[in-house]
């Protein structure tokens, strides 16, 4: 949607913020287990990627990828030949995979992370990839901000820019700049300005986006066409009544908006719609539709008292000054009714960092504000898991029995037969830094990236997790000069 009056910086805060600032606000403690002569992995790790019981790759900061090809009993650091965060990371086999990052980066391995090739989307100037997802040796995919789709379908010789645009149709066309308008009149693409930070195929023809906004897309063709999923929240507000000719809240409803407002506070990715309504008989009284106006906007204020701040609230419709632009007939129209009442919309917007699938059918996206998303029809719809938390979950994974997420602050989840449930600290070793990714490389074998090098291990389907202890070569190519392999 073009620069809609967001600086840049601003925007690439808004996927780090999960990341690199609500992550990086964690305290951390640790202490260092590392021995003299072993590499340490001082590095915050984002992503991880698996295959079996035995291959695993992380990525994090500073160009950073760790290996392991023995379930982590020793590592070797790769030379990735770059010093940008690598945000995403994905492996079609125990030899071929891919890792995407900061300004446009996209290399490619052929023989399992020990050397990279760089590969390059069309798309100019270079967007900031968030992730990856290699569903074979051939096809892959990869998000970005600006709205950024690519995909190849020849292991990455070329990438097809696929990215969401916007047309005249699109809602957020009347907001382009006139150097975004200028570029559209001359056929050019202007990308929809939307973070997209995960993507996901279970096969060629099954995929999904986690995006910011609260926005879910899906595909069952193969990327051809992408359909929004619908977010299903629990949260509905009553429509609010008003005597005669009054915009006041009534008192005997202040109680209800009590209540509204202390939800809405708590519950950061709701924003609210309000919209008010006058009769006809009150327009022949006071010779304008601004009544309606007040009545929104008397409960918009009452909210934003009780703590709900004002970028989350919004008036509908509010009546025009310029009014000879406007066909006022319709718009009254559209203001009249035959009760005198404010209608309150809660629109679902939780910013969404991670998204993964059991198989066509069953998924998790993770979110800020505590948010666990759960589909169990392709993702046409999704439902909220009462996990009983406010802070940030950064990934979730299927295991053999059990949904995994985890997130800020060392907090995690797992959903078994009996529900969502905190892990003993018998089972999960205690963190107060973040946890940014986890994976399994089968339904037995899992992984738990994060802060400051934090490693976890499953080896039986997420029942219990232990740290690792990363032992090995300081570099990939180092070690091998020096040993001369």
């Amino acid at each position: 949607m073009g620069t809609v009056h967001r600086t840049g910086l601003a925007r690439i805060l808004g996927f780090v913020a999960g990341v690199l600032i609500f992550a990086g606000c964690s305290e951390h403690h640790f202490e260092d287990p590392y021995a003299e002569g072993e590499i340490a992995v001082p590095d915050d790790l984002y992503a991880a990627a698996a295959v079996g019981k035995n291959h695993f790759w992380a990525s994090g900061y500073f160009g950073s990828i760790y290996r392991t090809t023995d379930a982590g009993a020793s590592w070797k650091k790769l030379d990735t030949d770059t010093d940008k965060p690598i945000y995403g990371i994905s492996f079609a086999d125990e030899k071929i995979g891919w890792a995407v990052g900061q300004r446009g980066f996209i290399v490619r391995t052929q023989d399992g992370g020990m050397t990279w090739e760089h590969q390059f989307t069309p798309r100019k100037p270079a967007r900031h990839m968030f992730a990856v997802h290699a569903i074979d040796t051939q096809n892959v995919w990869a998000v970005s901000d600006w709205g950024g789709i690519y995909k190849t379908t020849n292991g990455g010789e070329s990438w097809e820019d696929l990215s969401f645009t916007v047309d005249d149709t699109h809602p957020t066309f009347k907001y382009l700049n006139e150097a975004e308008l200028a570029a559209y009149e001359r056929g050019e693409k202007v990308y929809d300005d939307v973070y997209l930070n995960d993507i996901y195929f279970t096969d060629l023809q099954h995929g999904w986006i986690a995006a910011e906004y609260g926005l879910i897309f899906r595909t069952s063709d193969g990327g051809q066409t992408w359909e929004k999923g619908k977010v299903q929240g629990d949260v509905n507000f009553p429509e609010v009544n008003f005597p005669s000719m009054e915009s006041k809240v009534p008192r005997d409803l202040w109680d209800a908006l009590f209540e509204a407002a202390e939800l809405l506070v708590e519950k950061q990715y709701l924003r609210v719609r309000i919209e008010g309504f006058m009769t006809a008989a009150e327009y022949a009284t006071r010779g304008d539709t601004f009544l309606a106006d007040e009545r929104a906007e008397k409960i918009r204020d009452f909210l934003e008292g009780e703590g709900v701040t004002q970028d989350r609230l919004r008036v509908l419709n509010p009546t025009p000054f310029d009014e000879e632009s406007v066909d006022m007939n319709a718009f009254r129209a559209k203001k009249f009714s035959s009760r005198r009442y404010a209608k309150i919309n809660v629109i679902e917007t939780p910013f969404l960092f991670d998204v993964k699938f059991k198989d066509s059918q069953n998924g998790v996206i993770t979110g800020l504000g505590g948010v666990v998303l759960t589909s169990a029809d392709g993702g046409a719809t999704w439902q909220y898991a009462e996990t009983d938390s406010h802070l940030a979950f950064f990934s979730g994974a299927f295991a053999k029995d059990r949904m995994i997420v985890v997130g800020d602050r060392g907090q995690q989840r797992a959903r078994t037969t009996g529900g969502w449930a905190e892990y003993d600290v018998a089972k999960f070793p205690e963190t107060f830094g973040y946890m940014r990714d986890v994976v399994f490389g089968d339904e037995n074998h899992g992984w738990i990236v994060g802060a400051e090098g934090f490693i976890l291990r499953s080896s039986n389907g997420g029942d219990s997790w232990e740290q690792v202890k990363v032992t090995g070569r300081q570099s990939a190519s180092n070690a091998d000069a020096e040993t001369g392999e």
